[in-house]
């Protein structure tokens, strides 16, 4: 039996129900039977109140540790902007001034490779053109003495 040319049946589709809804934060997740006066009821703020209290614990810290533990871990970058004089650009420049490694640099290297390799270029097609014009013009006074 050939069933190259049978289509796959039409997708069916089916029913969308409804789903319940998680209970809300200030009724409590089961029912119990004690009295009201017997329970604890969840606080609706209480990861709020946690974070606000760990704040003010690391405020009343010693502020130099902290200051001494971002200096630890961030390099000192010196920042640079340089005019080259060769592709005639102004280069944003930002070196670790620990190790001297270039960390970043607007235009990059790259960039700057290609834009003198497309001024070489075009320098060298205008003299090729140059030179096809001069030896055309030759070939036509030569014709007409």
């Amino acid at each position: 039996m050939d069933t190259a040319l049978v289509r796959p049946p039409s997708p069916t589709y089916t029913a969308i129900t409804p789903v319940t809804r998680a209970p809300e934060k200030d009724q409590p997740a089961s029912s119990t039977d004690l009295p009201a006066e017997d329970t604890v009821r969840p606080s609706a703020d209480s990861s709020g109140s946690q974070r606000a209290a760990t704040n003010e614990q690391n405020r009343a810290g010693d502020g130099r540790a902290d200051q001494s533990a971002l200096e630890r871990y961030t390099p000192t970058v010196t920042r640079q902007n340089v005019f080259d004089e060769d592709s005639e650009s102004l280069i944003y420049v930002a070196t670790n001034t620990e190790t001297g490694d270039v960390i970043r640099q607007i235009p990059s290297e790259t960039l700057l490779r290609l834009r003198a390799y497309s001024e070489t270029v075009a320098a060298y097609r205008t003299q090729v053109e140059e030179q096809q014009r001069s030896s055309s013009e030759n070939e036509a006074v030569q014709r007409t003495v």
